[in-house]
């Protein structure tokens, strides 16, 4: 499974964007896009500076939110204001291969319906 670092990384290097002109760009020093390529940060990048690097990389942000570890703020809110998702988050870790399989054709039906 691809890594954060190694996504971003991987990104930059397609853009050939140098880490110092990421940074820039988004406002950080160089030196900590290096960490963050290198893994070696003691926390990820807030949500914030994740979605300023997915704009200049041309990448998904929440996709780098979620590799970083991190829950999209849009998630977060639905999550805790949701009974529904509370619950489903409760018994997801006991559902069987067949019971998520059953799911994921669920979500994949009604993705295709909100032209996701």
């Amino acid at each position: 499974m691809e890594t954060f670092a190694d996504a971003v990384k991987t990104l930059r290097k397609k853009k050939r964007i140098t880490q110092r002109d990421l940074a820039e760009t988004i406002g950080v020093d160089f030196t900590y896009i290096s960490k963050i390529e290198n893994n070696r940060l003691v926390h990820s990048p807030s949500e914030d500076i994740i979605r300023k690097m997915a704009v200049v990389l041309g990448a998904d942000a929440d996709e780098l939110i979620v590799l970083a570890k991190k829950v999209p703020q849009k998630l977060q809110e639905t999550i805790v204001s949701d009974d529904f998702v509370v619950n489903f988050l409760r018994v997801a870790p006991s559902l069987d291969s067949d019971q998520r399989k059953r799911i994921k054709l669920v979500m994949d039906e009604t993705e295709g319906r909100n032209g996701k």
